[in-house]
């Protein structure tokens, strides 16, 4: 028997053997390369999967499902889908404005109020990216972008934004404090400072144009009076030349003033005037001469204008015997000694001299004309009152 039984298990191992020596050189076979002519009689040594596996990655089997179920529905099932989410994404956004504008100040009135007001908060246990793709329409390729991520994306863009700002601040404060710290004194002594110097300019410009001013209306004044002087000197000398183109016809009745008879030594001579208006008026019958003397009745107030003018009358005792005669010679006075008589010769004066005289003369004729006026005004009256008077001295 225990041969039999060792005949029978030595003929199982060694088939066991063989078999093992079989895949053992097949195994070898496969990994050990062979030869170039034996490779190449023998093919390819690359493995290929058998040809009826389906490995096809072009067509995946999720996608036929998909794409086999959607046209199993029916068309009515195509168009409840959209109406279905869309209602539901509504109810979630109206479940939001809810929880978000809670009323909290009036109390429950009853159970359903109760459900109304606390249901919507059943938000808060639904998972974020549930109530995202509910609320979000994705369609294409929306699918692949989370809006989670857009919006990260745009508050780290702010932040950086504000992190640039705050550092261009902070930047700009740095350098007023570096620009505060080179200055010789604090900013607050030099405003004020700076401004006590701008008003103290203010001031000085203030009074420069004041001065300005006062110096622009003296100038047009003295330009005004030279106009006014050399108006009168161009009369002047326009008289003086024509003059000499005229004849002078001596009058029957008139007496030169050179045949009075001469006056005393070191007296002058004197004559009563009128109580009437005095005019200064030149001879009005002699007629005028070139280089002859002018005779003229001036008042005592003119000699500090005529002395200004550089005329100084010169009274006829002291004449020179020979040589040029003065300008002005005194030749008598009044009784009362306010007029006096002078003779002009206008030929010694000068230009300057002739327009101050010509306008000196123009105020005396001017104030005379006035006081004229007025004489004759009041010469009515006066005469009125006296007929009065001797009417009255008739009457018994």
């Amino acid at each position: 028997m225990s041969k039999g039984f060792n005949s029978s298990f030595s003929s199982q191992l060694s088939s066991s053997t063989a078999n093992q020596t079989d895949l053992t050189s097949q195994t070898a076979s496969q990994n050990i390369a062979l030869p170039a002519s034996s490779a190449a009689s023998a093919g390819p040594s690359t493995w290929q999967p058998p040809p009826h596996w389906n490995l096809d990655k072009s067509v995946s089997p999720y996608r036929t499902k998909i794409a086999a179920r959607l046209n199993s529905r029916l068309p009515e099932e195509q168009e409840i889908i959209p109406q279905t989410a869309a209602r539901v994404a509504s109810r979630i956004a109206a479940d939001h404005a809810a929880v978000l504008k809670a009323d909290v100040d009036s109390p429950f009135s009853d159970y359903p109020d109760v459900v109304r007001r606390l249901l919507p908060y059943h938000v808060f246990q639904q998972p974020q990216d549930d109530l995202v793709n509910i609320t979000h329409d994705k369609k294409g390729k929306g699918k692949a972008i989370d809006c989670d991520i857009k919006t990260d994306i745009a508050e780290t863009k702010f932040a950086i934004e504000c992190y640039r700002r705050k550092e261009s601040l902070k930047k700009r404060f740095r350098n007023l404090g570096v620009q505060h710290g080179k200055r010789g004194s604090p900013d607050n002594q030099g405003y004020v400072l700076a401004q006590a110097v701008l008003e103290a300019d203010r001031l000085d410009m203030t009074w420069l144009s004041n001065e300005l001013r006062t110096a622009r209306g003296e100038l047009d004044k003295i330009e005004k009076d030279k106009r006014a002087v050399a108006n009168v000197s161009r009369a002047a000398t326009i008289q003086n030349a024509y003059a000499q183109y005229y004849r002078s016809y001596p009058y029957s009745y008139a007496q030169p003033y050179g045949a009075t008879a001469p006056l005393p030594s070191g007296t002058i001579s004197t004559f009563s005037i009128a109580p009437s208006v005095q005019t200064p008026v030149a001879a009005a019958n002699t007629p005028y001469q070139a280089g002859a003397a002018i005779p003229v009745q001036l008042p005592v107030a003119s000699l500090p204008a005529l002395h200004a003018l550089g005329i100084v009358p010169v009274p006829a005792a002291n004449l020179p015997s020979d040589g040029q005669p003065p300008p002005a010679v005194l030749r008598g006075s009044s009784a009362n000694g306010t007029m006096l008589s002078l003779e002009i010769n206008v030929s010694l004066l000068q230009s300057a001299q002739m327009s101050g005289l010509a306008m000196v003369l123009n105020s005396l004729m001017s104030r005379s004309g006035v006081t004229a006026n007025y004489a004759s005004a009041a010469a009515p009256s006066s005469s009125s009152k006296t007929n009065s008077t001797h009417a009255g001295s008739l009457v018994p």
